[in-house]
């Protein structure tokens, strides 16, 4: 009973605020805002989180789509200077053909395992020459910028040979990128 007085008592008490008219109105706001907000937004919340997540996806698939044709433009760009045989001796031939249009005296050529460099193997060449300075930075340019292949200069010491008669010792770590 207690419980139903109660009850009564709320409802006549709020019935008679709602004849204020600014108390009516701002029951009637908070309502069509709940109203929107259950009726609207919620529905809708989820399916726009989950549309949210598939333009981040998707942008990330853009993203590395236009990073995948970015590289593929770049490996055509020395596409022709990696030949089709994977064959370390046939690069030794080359650089070896190479190094005779120079006045160099080749005193070693080792060619070491093949390595991995990205999807490419690269022969690695081990060579010792020896003779004047300007001869051996005319191999190096010829290495480095050769139209042919595509190299790189890993590693370079140059010291003065031990009969001290001007001549020079070089000794050039080669990598040659194979297709």
């Amino acid at each position: 009973m207690l419980a139903d007085d109660k009850k009564s008592d709320f409802k006549s008490k709020f019935v008679e605020r709602m004849y204020n008219p600014l108390q009516l109105r701002i029951m009637i706001a908070v309502s069509v805002l709940a109203a929107g907000y259950l009726g609207i937004y919620m529905p809708l919340d989820s399916t726009i989180s989950e549309t949210n997540g598939k333009l981040a996806k998707e942008q990330r698939r853009l993203g590395l789509a236009r990073d995948i044709e970015h590289l593929r433009a770049q490996v055509a760009t020395f596409k022709d200077r990696l030949p089709e045989q994977r064959d370390p001796n046939e690069w030794v031939e080359y650089v070896l053909a190479g190094i005779r249009d120079y006045p160099l005296k080749l005193v070693s050529l080792d060619a070491k395992p093949p390595l991995d460099v990205g999807p490419y193997k690269a022969v690695v060449l081990k060579i010792e020459l020896e003779g004047a300075f300007r001869d051996m930075e005319s191999l190096m340019r010829w290495l480095e910028s050769n139209e042919k292949r595509l190299f790189r200069i890993d590693a370079v010491k140059i010291s003065p040979h031990r009969s001290g008669n001007g001549t020079l010792i070089m000794q050039l770590t080669v990598l040659g990128v194979m297709g």
